[in-house]
C-alpha cells in the first residue's frame, strides 16, 4: 500500500497524470491524496486546471471521494474507506478540501489575497473544529486542555530530540538509491 500527497497546484502537472496512468495501468494499491487549498502558488486552481480532480480520475478510471479536508473526523473515515477499497481495488483519488492560511512560502505577504477572507480562514481551523466538537460531545475542558498539553509535550520532546541527534552522514543519502551498471560495447 503506497499513499502520495500533493497540492491541487500538481492537478496540472504532466508528472500526476502519468502517476495516475501507471497506477491505473498496474492497479497498483495506492491513495493519491489531494491537499486542495484553492490555491496554485500565487493563482487560484481554477486558473491553471480546466477540470477538477473527479474528472482527471475518471479519464484514468480511478475512482475520487471528496472529503471535508477540515473535519478531522470525516477525513479519518472517508481515508479508512478509501485505503481499504486500494487495497483491493486498485488506485484511489482522496481529495481533502482545506483553507491555506498562510502563504506559499514563509514570508509571502499574500499580496494576491483578500485580507478578510484570509481574516477569516480560522474559523475553519480543524483542530478549533475538532475541539468544538469533542466539547460538545461532553469531553470535558480539563480533559481536552490535559490532552492539548500532552501533544505539545510530545512536539517538544521530538523537536529537541531531533535538534540534539547528530546529522546524518552524506553517503545515507545515497544508499539503496541507485545499482551502479556497468555499459559493454555493443549491448
Amino acid at each position: 500500500m503506497a499513499v502520495a500527497f500533493f497540492g491541487d497546484g500538481a492537478m496540472a502537472e504532466g508528472a500526476l497524470h502519468e502517476c495516475l496512468n501507471m497506477a491505473a495501468l498496474w492497479k497498483l494499491p495506492m491513495v493519491f491524496v489531494c491537499e486542495n487549498n484553492g490555491w496554485s502558488e500565487f493563482s487560484p486552481t481554477s486558473t491553471q486546471f480546466a477540470a477538477t480532480l473527479d474528472k482527471l480520475g475518471a479519464a484514468f478510471g480511478v475512482p475520487h471521494r471528496r472529503v471535508d479536508g477540515n473535519d478531522v473526523a470525516a477525513v479519518a473515515e472517508t481515508a479508512a474507506e478509501v485505503v481499504e477499497a486500494a487495497r483491493s481495488g486498485g488506485p484511489r483519488i482522496l481529495e481533502c478540501l482545506t483553507t491555506r492560511w498562510h502563504g506559499h512560502f514563509e514570508g509571502d505577504p499574500q499580496r494576491y489575497r483578500n485580507a478578510d477572507e484570509v481574516a477569516g480562514l480560522s474559523q475553519n481551523d480543524p483542530l478549533r473544529r475538532s475541539a468544538e466538537a469533542l466539547l460538545a460531545a461532553g469531553i470535558e475542558e480539563s480533559a481536552l486542555a490535559a490532552l492539548v498539553d500532552s501533544v505539545d509535550a510530545e512536539i517538544r520532546d521530538a523537536l529537541e530530540a531531533a535538534r540534539a541527534d547528530a546529522l546524518p552522514d552524506v553517503d545515507a543519502a545515497f544508499r539503496d538509491v541507485y545499482t551502479p551498471t556497468t555499459l559493454t560495447a555493443g549491448a
